[in-house]
């Protein structure tokens, strides 16, 4: 199966491409990420007495930067990567050829395919698009290749993650507007009920000395969430922890764990896997004859 010759990517990366809707979205994507970018350079820069020539000045606004990059683009990715699917197959319904579509001889899977692919690739641009922002930091240093590499990667993931949470419920939904809707209140409950149920555990447990199966069981919990992997494998890196695994103390000794940012990823690939799986059997036409 060549991807690049499915019909329906051709198709819908002609549509989704061309005239002004892309070109507009792109530009307002990149004028807020770039305003936002602007001032934190100013809040940064004048934190410092010194302004610029303080020593400690450059890698303080290098680290500002790409954090504040890297977080407006994930918050974007999260909203428009579903956004991107959820009327794909709806889209087909609404418009009263979803009966055609799925009677070519294209199968369900060549179907999600390049409905997804088209999707990401449009994702895609817009993260790589914001990239030379980020990598402004290392014109002003306090940020490693390790970090970029493992924000790409997580920005990549979680668009593809998040897309395909999109197109599954274009799949089970009968109208754009209820897959929209759907979707995208799974991905902000997704978000906020993670941090919430560790803090409610955090207060029934109070001063409860963790154990290894406490460790794993919630940072398994919390690696599900994109903003607090990534965001304590960040923390990692800066004190000086290895980017694939570190060491938690507890009261038995030290417990060795993955880096979240890898646990994220086994996660997103096998939650992306799960949706395509069921989109591709909700799409299967009902058999002829029976």
């Amino acid at each position: 199966m060549n991807l690049l010759k499915n019909p329906v990517l051709t198709r819908e990366l002609r549509g989704r491409i061309r005239g002004w809707r892309a070109m507009i979205l792109l530009s307002i994507y990149l004028t807020i990420t770039g305003m936002i970018t602007f001032l934190v350079y100013l809040a940064s820069s004048n934190s410092f007495s010194g302004g610029m020539t303080d020593i400690e000045a450059g890698p303080t606004i290098g680290k500002s930067i790409f954090i504040t990059v890297m977080i407006a683009t994930l918050v974007q990715v999260c909203i428009i990567s579903p956004a991107l699917t959820a009327g794909a197959i709806t889209g087909e319904r609404e418009r009263q050829s979803y009966d055609l579509l799925i009677t070519t001889l294209l199968s369900p899977l060549q179907i999600i395919l390049g409905k997804l692919t088209s999707a990401l690739a449009f994702a895609l641009l817009l993260i790589f698009a914001a990239l030379p922002m980020a990598g402004l930091a290392f014109l002003f240093g306090g940020v490693s290749g390790t970090e970029f590499a493992i924000g790409l990667v997580g920005l990549i993931v979680t668009a593809i993650c998040y897309a395909s949470i999109g197109i599954f419920f274009s799949t089970v939904m009968r109208s754009t507007l209820g897959a929209n809707i759907t979707a995208l209140g799974s991905v902000i409950f997704l978000l906020l009920i993670i941090p919430f149920i560790f803090t409610i555990i955090s207060i029934i447990l109070g001063y409860y000395e963790p154990d290894i199966i406490y460790i794993y069981t919630v940072g398994l919990m919390l690696s599900a969430h994109p903003f607090i992997a990534l965001g304590i494998t960040e923390a990692a890196l800066v004190g000086g922890e290895n980017a694939f695994y570190f060491n938690i103390p507890t009261s038995t000794g030290d417990v060795l764990v993955p880096s979240p940012w890898l646990v994220y990823l086994f996660l997103s690939i096998l939650a992306t896997g799960l949706f395509l799986f069921l989109s591709v059997r909700l799409l299967k036409p009902v058999g002829v004859g029976k």
